[in-house]
C-alpha cells in the first residue's frame, strides 16, 4: 500500500502536506539557482563585450547622426571629431582602421551620415565612400535664366547674400571667360546642379559655372563648329539662347534652330534684311522675363536686343541656355521654316510655318489658347 495511505487505508493528509512542501521548496530553489544563473549569465556577457569594446565598438551602430570633418584636418584631427560624437570607441582604433585603408588619404572634407558605436573600420569606410554616406548640399539653376535671375537663385541655394555675388560680377575678367565672351557672363554661367562646400566663396562659385560652360563648349567643339557654320562662337551661343527662351521641347529646337538662321539669310520683299522680331529678345531689353507677348511700347525699347528695331542677331546672349539648345543651334534641322509660334503655352506645343499666311493661321490658335487662358500670356 502506498505510503499516502495510514494503517486504516485511508488518505494520509499529512504525509501529502509534507511532500506538497518540499516540492516547492525545490521548485524554489530551481528557481533561485537558474535565476542566478540567468544574472550571472548577463553580467558575464555585459563583462565579455566590455572587454571586447575597450578600444573598439563592435556591432553596425545605434543612433543615426552626422559629423562634419573639417578643410584640413589631420587624421589625427578626424579621430578626435569621431569620438567627441561617440561614432568610434577610441582614437587608437580610428588610427588602426585608416592603417588598414589605403584610401583615408584622400578623405574629403564635409558633412558624413555616421551612427553612433561603429566599429572604427565601417565609420572609415564611411569617410571614404563620399558619393555614398557625404551629405552634400546643392543648388539648382535651371536653363534660360539671365544672370540677374540667377543671382536670387544663388544666393538662396548657397548661403551667400547677394551683395556677395553681384560684387564677384563686378569684375568678369577673373571669372574664367572665354575671350569671344567679351569679358560679358550673360550667357556663359552654365545652367546644372552644383555642389556647395561648407563656407561657399562668391568668386569660386561663379567660376565653377564659367568653368562648365568651358567644358561642354569644349565637348561640343562650339568654336570650330560655328566657324564651319560661317559664325562666331558667340553668335552660335546667341542663337542657343534665343531657342532656350522661345520652346522647351528638344523636338522643336532644332526647327526653330533652322528658322532663325532662315530669317537672318532671307531678304523682304523690298529687298532689306529679314528682321528677327522675336519677343523673347524684347523682353530681356526691357529687363523682364517669362513672359509671352510684349507691348507696343516695350517694341519701341531702343537697344541693341530689340530685334524688332535693329537687322541680325543680338550683340550677345539673352539668357544661360542648356546644352540641347546649344547642339541645336550647332545642328538646325533642315526645312524653309521662317515663322513658328507656340500654340499652346501648356503643352509647348509649336507649329512652324513658310509663308505668312500659314504663320497668321497658327498664331490665331495661340490667341485663342490665351483667350481661354487668362493671363496666362
Amino acid at each position: 500500500m502506498s505510503d499516502l495511505f495510514d494503517e486504516d487505508g485511508k488518505v494520509d493528509g499529512a504525509e501529502i502536506g509534507r511532500r506538497v512542501r518540499s516540492g516547492i521548496a525545490v521548485l524554489v530553489a530551481l528557481a533561485v539557482l537558474v535565476g542566478g544563473g540567468w544574472f550571472a549569465a548577463k553580467k558575464g556577457y555585459a563583462m565579455y563585450m566590455d572587454w571586447r569594446q575597450t578600444d573598439d565598438y563592435i556591432g553596425a551602430g545605434v543612433d543615426d547622426i552626422q559629423v562634419t570633418i573639417p578643410a584640413g584636418a589631420s587624421l589625427t584631427d578626424m579621430g578626435l571629431v569621431l569620438v567627441k560624437a561617440d561614432v568610434v570607441k577610441s582614437t587608437k582604433a580610428f588610427q588602426s582602421a585608416v592603417a588598414k585603408e589605403p584610401k583615408s588619404t584622400a578623405i574629403q572634407p564635409g558633412t558624413y551620415k555616421m551612427k553612433t558605436h561603429l566599429p572604427a573600420s565601417s565609420a572609415v569606410a564611411r569617410l571614404v565612400d563620399p558619393a555614398g554616406y557625404k551629405v552634400v548640399k546643392r543648388v539648382l539653376i535651371r536653363e534660360g535664366l539671365r544672370v540677374s535671375a540667377m543671382v536670387p537663385v544663388l544666393a538662396k541655394g548657397t548661403g551667400l547674400t547677394e551683395d556677395q555675388i553681384n560684387a564677384a560680377l563686378k569684375d568678369p575678367t577673373k571669372l574664367g571667360l572665354p575671350a569671344f565672351a567679351a569679358n560679358s557672363p550673360e550667357g556663359f554661367m552654365f545652367p546644372d546642379s552644383y555642389e556647395v562646400g561648407d563656407k561657399p566663396d562668391a568668386l569660386t562659385t561663379l567660376k565653377a559655372m564659367v568653368a562648365e560652360f568651358n567644358s561642354v563648349a569644349a565637348g561640343e567643339d562650339l568654336v570650330n563648329r560655328a566657324a564651319a557654320m560661317g559664325l562666331t562662337p558667340l553668335q552660335v551661343l546667341t542663337v542657343a539662347s534665343i531657342i532656350e527662351a522661345e520652346v522647351n521641347r528638344p523636338e522643336d529646337r532644332p526647327m526653330v534652330a533652322r528658322a532663325i538662321y532662315n530669317r537672318l539669310q532671307g531678304k523682304t520683299e523690298n529687298g532689306q534684311p529679314m528682321r528677327l522680331q522675336l519677343d523673347s529678345t524684347v523682353v530681356y531689353a526691357n529687363g523682364g522675363s517669362g513672359t509671352l507677348t510684349t507691348t507696343d511700347a516695350q517694341r519701341q525699347v531702343n537697344s541693341p536686343y530689340n530685334t524688332y528695331k535693329v537687322d541680325g542677331l543680338p550683340p550677345g546672349p539673352i539668357n544661360s541656355p542648356g546644352k540641347s539648345a546649344i547642339e541645336a543651334a550647332l545642328n538646325p534641322a533642315d526645312g524653309s521654316w521662317i515663322y513658328w509660334v507656340v500654340v499652346n503655352p501648356q503643352t509647348g506645343e509649336t507649329k512652324f510655318a513658310s509663308t505668312l499666311a500659314e504663320h497668321t493661321k497658327n498664331v490665331a490658335q495661340f490667341q485663342a489658347w490665351c483667350q481661354a487662358n487668362k493671363g496666362k500670356c
